[in-house]
C-alpha cells in the first residue's frame, strides 16, 4: 500500500511564504488586503480535508472553497465555522436549502441556477450569498463571457441573492500565458459591464496556484490556492 508523508514543518514554510507573497500585493481600493481561499477538494488532496483544513486555520488562512455539496457538509460537521465557498453548482432545491442551512457560499453560474437560489431564497425570507461564476474560455460552466446582456438580465431579476464575489476559472495558466491574458481581459470587461449597470461583483477572484505565482497584476481581490500549499515554494 502507498501512504503519502507530509512534513507538517514544510507545509507550515509553504503557508507563510503563500501569506507572504500575497502580502507584496498590496491593497485594494478599500484598503482590503489579498484575501487566500484555500481549495480543500479532493478530500483535501489526499490529506484528509477535515485535518487539512484545520491545519491551515491553524496557521492563519480563515477562507475555503470547495468541490462538493458532501465535502462542505464535512467540515461543518466537524466543527469548522470559516467562510466555505462551493465552486461546483446545482439547481437542485434540497441540495441548495441544506448548504444554505450549513451557511456555504453558492456558485451562481446559469439561469437555472439563478432561478433555483432565487426561488429558494423567497421561501426561506431572506438574501442568499453567492458567487458569480463567469466562464471566459474554459469551457466547463458559467455565464459566457460573451452574454452579458443576458447576463445583466438574469442579475437584475433576482431579489433574494446577495453576489459576495465573482470568479473565473484559467484553463491553462501553467504553459500558456498568452491565453491566460485573455481569459484575464475578458473578465475584466464583464466586471465592467456588471459596474456599468449598477451591479456590485464583489470580491473578485481568478487566480489559481499558477496563475497566483506567476501573474502578481491578476491577483484582484482574492486567489484561489490549493496545489501549491502542497509543493515546495521559494518565492
Amino acid at each position: 500500500m502507498n501512504t503519502l508523508v507530509i512534513n507538517k514543518d514544510d507545509l507550515r514554510h509553504n503557508i507563510e511564504k503563500i501569506k507572504e507573497f500575497s502580502l507584496k500585493s498590496g491593497q485594494d481600493d478599500n484598503g482590503n488586503s489579498l484575501k487566500v481561499i484555500a481549495v480543500v477538494k479532493a478530500n483535501g488532496y489526499g490529506l484528509g480535508i477535515v485535518e487539512f483544513t484545520k491545519f491551515l486555520i491553524e496557521n492563519g488562512i480563515s477562507s475555503f472553497a470547495v468541490s462538493t455539496k458532501e465535502e462542505a457538509i464535512s467540515l461543518r460537521e466537524a466543527g469548522i465555522k470559516e467562510e466555505i465557498l462551493m465552486l461546483s453548482a446545482s439547481s437542485i432545491k434540497e441540495d441548495l436549502k441544506e448548504l444554505v442551512e450549513n451557511d456555504v457560499i453558492l456558485t451562481l453560474g446559469s439561469k437555472e441556477d439563478a432561478e433555483a437560489i432565487e426561488s429558494l431564497g423567497k421561501d426561506l425570507g431572506k438574501e442568499i450569498k453567492v458567487h458569480l461564476k463567469i466562464d471566459t474560455g474554459f469551457g466547463r460552466y458559467g455565464f459566457i463571457y460573451s452574454k452579458r446582456d443576458e447576463l445583466i438580465e438574469i442579475i437584475k431579476n433576482l431579489k433574494h441573492v446577495k453576489i459576495e464575489g465573482t470568479y473565473t476559472h484559467f484553463s491553462v495558466s501553467f504553459f500558456n500565458e498568452k491565453y491566460t491574458k485573455l481569459q484575464f481581459e475578458r473578465f475584466i470587461d464583464v466586471i465592467e459591464v456588471l459596474k456599468m449597470n449598477e451591479i456590485d461583483p464583489g470580491i473578485l477572484h481568478v487566480c489559481n496556484s499558477a496563475a497566483f505565482l506567476k501573474y502578481p497584476y491578476m491577483h484582484l481581490n482574492a486567489v484561489r490556492i490549493g496545489s501549491a500549499f502542497l509543493r515546495k515554494i521559494t518565492v
